[in-house]
Formats: structure tokens, C-alpha cells, sequence
């Protein structure tokens, strides 16, 4: 053994990773719709659209960025991912004109996040973890609530302040600073450092895993476990991300200020640190598909809450508790990911996965602000989302609990 064991140094870039990745696109996005709305003169399903080709390009990336995180270097990946992100926020404080926005954030930023966020952060903990990875990926897993924390409530801030252009330049800031941490820190496997995987001795039984060959994309895509954990997340995270971009809107409409969502929204994202340790504790203990329906059950009442259009005290605890609930969402699929297929094709059941919820994710936050265009509100929305999270949890029923022999070897 070489050394002090270096995969907790890897979940923590793993955690700053997702924490400026997913904190500076998909969480604080809502937040300028108002903004640029009023700047371009457009409309609330247009500037929605953004995100979703933000989405539609990350998660097609990341089919095939998700093979290279398993056979090249993560490292050399994370860095240019960062750099990229970085460039597009400045060009997109530059531009003048609506499409150069979209072609920048959906494209250019939607490229990066895939090789710097989630997908590379889950995937090299499963190559150093394995009894503890529902742990490592949950430290990791705090990062997009943690970003959100601390850089919602700071955006929100500096559009009032500097407006949409100054704000994005700031964020063009904080991601570069994510490509030398990565560069310093990361290494692709323990190997590459002497040393094995939950920094075992060789001789522990089960050290062979981490080199066990993965599964091959037929394998994947014929396997109903596969299908099964990929649709019913796909519905979650798309429908849930795409009311989660349309939040801020919707509490703008109630009568909230744009600060007080900005705030609220923050700290709904920060109840996801608790959550994300806490699930992913349980997830290296208990069943996951039982964990999973827990956790998209309390997002479904939330929806459901907000449907009612409540008063104050009402509608702050339905968005916290929807951003407690989607924090223990990720752990446990990474651990669900890994328990039936194992982490040597970690990547790509992530990357294949991501096409399955892809039609998903693209589709929400633009129907959730057509809706709110055509009909003046989000209610109609908000029922049929609600109604959809019960469609998605049904559908880890085809799941086996007792994983197949081909969890280690197809």
C-alpha cells in the first residue's frame, strides 16, 4: 500500500465538482428567466427551452463521454470539461442575441457539465470505492446541494446587482478554478497511485472486482433491471428538474420577490446535504428500490402541496421538502447502479441511462412553461407531474432485488 488512502481526496473533488457544475446550470437557472424574458422580449417556454437543450446535449454527450470515463483518462476529462464551462459563461455574457445564449449554455455549457460533473464525479468514486461507495458517492452527492446553497442565494444577489451579463461573468470565474484542483488531485484508479480499491490490502478477498470486465452496451440495453431503473429515475430527475427550473416563476407569480426565492430555493438545494449523506448511508445498508420510492413518494406530496397553491408557510415547507427529497435520489441510484452491474461499467450504465431520460428532461421545463404561457399558471402542470412521479416509482417493480450473477461479469 502506498500511502494514506487518497479516495476520500477524490470524493472531495468529486464533491467541488458537482457543487459548481450543477450550481452554477441547473439549479439557479430559473432565476434568470425573468431577466432575460424581459431583455429579449420572449417568451417563458422559450427560455425554458435553453435548459432543455442544455439537457438534451449533456445527456447525449454523456452517452458517449461515459464510455471514455471508463477506458481513458477521468482526470484529463474533469480538467477541459471545467475549462469549457468557464468560456462558455464568458461568451454568454457577451452575446446579443437569444440563439447565441442557447447555442452557448445548451451546447458549450451542456458539453461540459457531462465530462466535469455527476457522470465523471460517480464514476471515479466507483472505481476507488466499493463496501463504502453509497457513502463516498453521498459525501460526493452533497456538492450540487451545497453549490446550490451558497450560489443560488449569491446569484440572485448579483442580478440585482451587476444584472444577467456581470452575474454570468462571475460564474465564468468560479468554474475556472474547479480545472486545477481536478488536474492536482484526481487520479483515474487506485492503481495509478499504488494503492487498492476502499484502500484494502491485496490480499482482501474481493479486490479483484475493480478489474472485473464490464458490461457491454448490448449487455446493458437488454437487461431489465436497466430499464426498469432508468425509466422510472428518468421521469423523476427530468419532470423534477424541470419544475425546479420553472420554480422561481412560479413563486414570482404567487407574489414572491425574486430574492426571497433565490434564498428559499438556496436553502431548499442545502437540505439536500443532510439528505444525500443520510441516504447514502442507508443505501450501503438497505433495499435501494425501497429508498427510491421513500424519496420520490415525499417529492410526489410536495408537488401535490404546491398544486393547492398554499399560503406562505405552506409553500416554503412543499419546496424544501421537495429539495430534501431529491438529494437522496442520487446516492441511492449510484448505489443501485453499482450493486447491479458493477463498478467496472459504472459509466456507461450512467451514460445509457442518460438516453432513456433523455425525452424527459428535455420536455419538462418546456411543457411546465407553455403551460404557465397558454393558461396564465402552473397548476395544470404541477397535477400532471405529481400524477407522472406515481407512473415512474411504479416502474422499480421490474427491478429483481437479488441482482444477477452478471452484476460482475455480463
Amino acid at each position: 500500500m502506498s500511502g494514506h488512502f487518497r479516495g476520500w481526496w477524490i470524493v472531495a473533488v468529486a464533491f467541488v465538482a458537482q457543487a459548481i457544475t450543477i450550481g452554477l446550470t441547473i439549479i439557479p437557472y430559473g432565476l434568470f428567466t425573468t431577466p432575460i424574458v424581459e431583455d429579449f422580449d420572449t417568451s417563458i417556454a422559450t427560455v425554458q427551452g435553453g435548459l432543455a437543450l442544455f439537457i438534451l446535449v449533456m445527456t447525449g454527450a454523456g452517452s458517449w463521454i461515459g464510455g471514455l470515463l471508463d477506458h481513458r483518462s477521468i482526470r484529463a476529462i474533469m480538467t477541459s470539461g471545467s475549462l469549457l464551462m468557464a468560456l462558455c459563461f464568458l461568451a454568454m455574457s457577451l452575446a446579443t442575441e437569444l440563439w447565441q445564449l442557447a447555442l452557448l449554455f445548451g451546447a458549450g455549457a451542456g458539453c461540459s457539465v457531462a465530462m466535469a460533473g455527476p457522470l465523471a464525479a460517480t464514476t471515479v468514486i466507483a472505481k476507488w470505492f466499493d463496501e463504502k461507495r453509497g457513502l463516498a458517492v453521498g459525501i460526493a452527492a452533497m456538492g450540487p446541494p451545497a453549490g446550490g446553497l451558497l450560489l443560488t442565494p449569491l446569484a440572485g444577489w448579483l442580478l440585482g446587482d451587476l444584472g444577467w451579463r456581470g452575474t454570468l461573468q462571475v460564474f465564468a470565474c468560479i468554474s475556472a478554478l474547479l480545472a486545477p484542483f481536478a488536474w492536482l488531485v484526481v487520479r483515474d484508479t487506485p492503481g495509478d497511485v499504488g494503492q487498492n480499491v476502499d484502500g484494502r490490502d491485496t490480499d482482501v478477498p474481493g479486490q479483484a472486482m475493480a478489474t472485473t470486465p464490464g458490461w457491454s452496451a448490448r449487455e446493458i440495453l437488454s437487461n431489465r433491471n436497466f430499464w426498469g431503473l432508468a425509466l422510472a429515475l428518468g421521469i423523476v430527475f427530468g419532470l423534477g428538474g424541470g419544475w425546479n427550473a420553472n420554480a422561481p416563476r412560479f413563486g414570482e407569480d404567487l407574489g414572491y420577490s425574486l430574492q426571497y426565492m433565490s434564498t428559499l430555493i438556496g436553502i431548499a438545494a442545502g437540505l439536500g446535504i443532510p439528505a444525500t449523506l443520510l441516504f447514502g448511508t442507508l443505501a450501503d445498508r438497505y433495499d435501494n428500490r425501497s429508498l427510491l420510492w421513500f424519496a420520490i413518494g415525499m417529492q410526489t406530496a410536495a408537488l401535490l402541496l404546491l398544486w393547492t397553491l398554499p399560503g406562505e408557510a405552506l409553500f416554503t415547507g412543499a419546496i424544501l421538502l421537495f429539495g430534501f427529497a431529491g438529494g437522496g435520489l442520487l446516492p441511492v441510484y449510484a448505489a443501485f447502479i453499482g450493486r447491479l452491474f458493477g463498478p467496472a461499467s459504472f459509466g456507461s450504465v450512467m451514460g445509457l441511462a442518460g438516453l432513456v431520460m433523455l425525452p424527459f428532461g428535455v420536455g419538462a421545463p418546456v411543457v411546465a412553461g407553455a403551460v404557465r404561457d397558454t393558461v396564465g399558471s402552473y397548476e395544470s402542470a404541477l397535477l400532471a407531474f405529481a400524477l407522472a412521479f406515481g407512473v415512474g416509482a411504479s416502474m422499480l417493480a421490474w427491478i429483481r432485488t437479488r441482482p444477477s450473477p452478471a452484476a460482475s461479469t455480463p
